[in-house]
Parts: structure tokens; C-alpha cells; sequence
């Protein structure tokens, strides 16, 4: 047993070592290479990190009407024009940002002309510069408004200030993503190389949320595993961790709290179905009211078309919206072969990674003669997959609802406003492959009496992969 820990500490300093080498080169390169405020969607993140930097984030927005009918909520900040007028921000994909990860951004050097503006306080938004503050719940933002704020109470220029957030986006990205490699109990490699792709890296190392959801999301899948390959059942102190993450996932972006679903999959052994259904309960009791509260007062989500007309044609409609996400869903690996280099060197990264853990990966024979054997056997894999088409077709139905009109659009027709960074969270399901129910786990408890629990459940404390 200590030579099994000893091991698997040795692997989790070496994965860890690995992520974050050939994550802080890339991310030198982009710090260094990339403009501070060419990213998509500057006029979300770059504002709503200087708003939580200057304590603006829960500002009451204003309430109004756009001209398909949606209620629209406009939050005002206020601050130094340097950082709110700033011309020079350039919105673009990710994928046309780092087609070549060397080049130098030629929006760069005008970025650092607001160095050298005279400072005005103005207020956005206003006619000429948007603003999206108020889309995504505040906390995501917390590691790029740290940044922000020690960059403005040190003197720096406006520049340096929004670096020190991208700075500090990527310090706490690496500081979870590593947690995760360390909660894996296995495929430690291949979480490395997911957590170090080049295109992750560049959202890491910029003002984007997508850090956030990325690297809570591994956290979230990690510590799972870790407690699937338990021989003793879940402890109170390991539920609530759990539900903390869980909880985090809806908060931060509701589509990835499917990644809950695996919780049902763990044997009774591990959890019962009554602490499972407590589980989600209390997840939906925490998390309801606080995003309910916040997404009525503050939330705004931005549309081009009438997302009341769409909604009203989806439930009319319900199997062309289905048949539409999912040719959309098929068609996706074709639209990503089309970009380049930039999606296909990651890509074949993470495919040899995969595969190398795939060989590696040696679960015992299932009994043939018992179906029911065999799904129990691979549960872990049967639910990866319905958790990663469930984050797909929610994610694609988003936009679908804010994008597209849906009465005129044909069955199989391209969904406009879908990116594929949306999908990077869920790629640490891909380590399924190598995590099998414990070998003598039923879907029942164990016998055990009231001091086997006690015992049981100070050993799990012990030896949980977190200390």
C-alpha cells in the first residue's frame, strides 16, 4: 500500500511538473506575443474584470427594451477612460488569434498607446463603446480583478494593469488545473496535456472567464474519479466538497453543472441512492436561489433575435431543435478540421495522449454471460458520454435561442454565435477510459455497524488525495 502511494505521488510530481513547464512557456509566449485586449469578446472581460477590480460588479443595472422584445438590463461603470475607451481592443476567435502562436499581434502597440492618453472619467455603456459586465456571475472574474486592482493601487499604466490580470488569471488557472493532476488518482498524463494545449493556455493566460470554467470543471471531474476508485463509502466532508464544485458549475456557467450527472453512476457502496438524491437536492437548494436572485436583478443576456419568439417555436417544435443541435454535433469535427494547424496539432496531441492511456489502461474480464455485468462494469464511460452530449447540446442550444431565428432557419443548417472553446472544459471526461467500479462493490452497501463507519470514515479523511 505505501509503495502503491509513494508511486502515484511520484506520477502526480511528475504530471504536474510536465503541465506546468510546457504551460508557462506557452504562456510566456502569449503574455509576451499577444495584445492584452485582443481576445473575443473584450467588451465582457476586460470590463468586468475592472469592475470587480473597482468594486462596480453589482452595480443595479438599468432596465429596458431592445427591438425584438427582450428585457435588457445595462450595467453602468464608471472609471478611467484609458480602460473603457480603449480603440485599440480587438474582438476575435481564439482560433484566429493563435493561428500563429509566434506571430507578434499587430494590435499590440496601439493597446499601449493608452499609456500615454490624458485620463477622463467616463461611463459605460455609452453610443460608441458596448459593455457585458453583468453576463456571467461576478465570481468568475475574481482572479482578473485581484490583477486589475494591484496593478491600479501600484502605479502601473493602463497596459501593465490589464497584464498584471492576465498575470493573475493564469497564476490561479495553473494553481487549480494542478490540483486536479493531483486529485486524479489516474491518467495524470493525459490531464497534463489537456490542461497545457495551446489554444487553453492562451485563454488562461488572458482576461477570458473561460480559465474559470475550465479549470473548476477538471477539479470537479478529478475529484470524482478520486472518489470512484474509494474502497469505503463517501464521507460527509467528501459530499460536501463535491456539492461545492457542483455548485460552482452552476453558478459560473449553467451547462457544465450536467457534469453532475456522474455522481449517479458511483456504486451504492460508495453512495447510496438516498444520499444521491440528497446530493442533488441540496445542490439545487443552494444553488437556485443564488443564481435566481442574481440572474433577475443583474444577469443580462445579450440577443439578436427574439428569444421569446425562439422559445415559443422550441417547445412547438421540439424534435427540429433536436434534429438541428445534432447534425450540428456531427458536422463540428468537420468545421474543426477546416481551421488548421491551429485545431489540428492539439488535437492530435490529445488523440496520442488518449490513446497511449487507452493501451495502458487494463480493466478486468466482465462476465459475457451477464449484460447487466458489463454496463455496471463500464458505467463510468456510459455516463462520461451522456454528461458530454448533454454539455454539447446545451451549449449549442444557447446559442441557438440568442442567434438564430429558428422559424426560418432548415433542419440542417450551421448554428451561428457557437465556439468551439465552449466544449474544452469537458475534454478531462476523456480520462473514463481507465476508471472502473472497485472490483467487490455491489449496488448495495455493505453490512457494517455504527463503529465501522466512524473508523471508515476517519480512513477516508486520511488518506484523501487533496492532502
Amino acid at each position: 500500500m505505501k509503495l502503491q502511494a509513494k508511486r502515484l505521488n511520484s506520477h502526480s510530481t511528475y504530471a504536474v511538473l510536465l503541465f506546468l513547464v510546457i504551460s508557462i512557456l506557452e504562456g510566456t509566449v502569449f503574455l509576451t506575443n499577444v495584445g492584452a485586449l485582443t481576445l473575443p469578446d473584450g467588451d465582457m472581460h476586460a470590463n468586468a474584470s475592472y469592475a470587480m477590480a473597482t468594486g462596480q460588479i453589482l452595480n443595479l443595472p438599468e432596465r429596458s427594451t431592445d427591438k425584438f422584445g427582450n428585457p435588457v438590463k445595462s450595467q453602468h461603470i464608471s472609471g478611467d477612460s484609458r480602460y473603457l475607451h480603449n480603440k485599440a481592443m480587438h474582438n476575435a476567435l481564439v482560433m484566429d488569434i493563435i493561428g500563429d502562436p509566434m506571430a507578434t499581434d499587430p494590435h499590440m502597440a496601439n493597446q499601449r498607446l493608452a499609456d500615454h492618453l490624458p485620463s477622463t472619467q467616463v461611463t459605460l455603456p455609452d453610443k460608441s463603446f458596448p459593455s457585458r459586465t453583468n453576463q456571467y456571475f461576478p465570481l468568475v472574474y475574481l482572479p482578473q480583478g485581484i490583477g486589475v486592482w494591484v496593478g491600479l493601487h501600484t502605479g502601473l499604466g493602463p497596459y501593465n494593469v490589464w497584464q498584471c490580470g492576465r498575470i493573475a488569471n493564469f497564476i490561479f488557472y495553473l494553481f487549480l488545473f494542478g490540483l486536479s493532476i493531483v486529485m486524479i488518482p489516474r491518467g495524470k498524463y493525459l490531464m497534463a496535456v489537456l490542461g497545457s494545449l495551446y489554444p487553453t493556455i492562451f485563454m488562461a493566460t488572458s482576461l477570458m472567464s473561460d480559465a474559470m470554467f475550465i479549470s473548476v470543471c477538471a477539479c470537479f471531474i478529478a475529484y470524482f474519479f478520486s472518489l470512484s476508485t474509494r474502497d469505503r463509502p463517501v464521507t460527509r466532508v467528501q459530499m460536501g466538497i463535491l456539492l461545492g464544485l457542483t455548485v460552482c458549475l452552476f453558478l459560473f456557467k449553467t451547462v457544465y453543472v450536467a457534469l453532475a450527472l456522474l455522481v449517479w453512476a458511483l456504486p451504492g457502496s460508495l453512495l447510496t441512492t438516498k444520499r444521491k438524491a440528497t446530493f442533488t437536492g441540496l445542490s439545487a437548494l443552494i444553488a437556485l436561489p443564488i443564481y435566481g436572485l442574481w440572474s433577475s436583478i443583474y444577469q443580462n443576456v445579450p440577443a439578436i433575435v427574439s428569444i421569446s419568439d425562439n422559445t415559443h417555436f422550441m417547445f412547438r417544435h421540439p424534435l427540429k431543435v433536436i434534429f438541428t443541435i445534432s447534425w450540428n454535433l456531427m458536422e463540428f469535427p468537420k468545421t474543426l478540421m477546416r481551421i488548421g494547424s491551429a485545431v489540428l496539432v492539439p488535437t492530435l496531441f490529445v488523440l496520442a495522449a488518449w490513446l497511449i492511456l487507452f493501451m495502458s489502461s487494463r480493466p478486468a474480464p466482465v462476465d459475457q454471460s451477464s449484460p447487466t455485468a458489463s454496463v455496471r462494469r463500464y458505467r463510468y464511460i456510459w455516463v462520461s458520454m451522456v454528461a458530454f452530449f448533454c454539455v454539447a447540446f446545451l451549449a449549442y442550444l444557447f446559442p441557438y435561442l440568442t442567434w438564430n431565428d429558428m422559424t426560418v432557419m432548415k433542419n440542417a443548417q450551421a448554428i451561428q454565435g457557437f465556439q468551439g472553446r465552449y466544449l474544452t472544459p469537458i475534454l478531462p471526461l476523456l480520462t473514463c477510459i481507465c476508471f472502473f467500479p472497485p472490483e467487490r462493490t455491489a449496488d448495495a452497501l455493505p453490512p457494517h455497524n455504527a463503529a465501522d463507519t466512524i473508523v471508515g470514515a476517519s480512513e477516508a479523511e486520511s488518506s484523501s488525495p487533496t492532502r
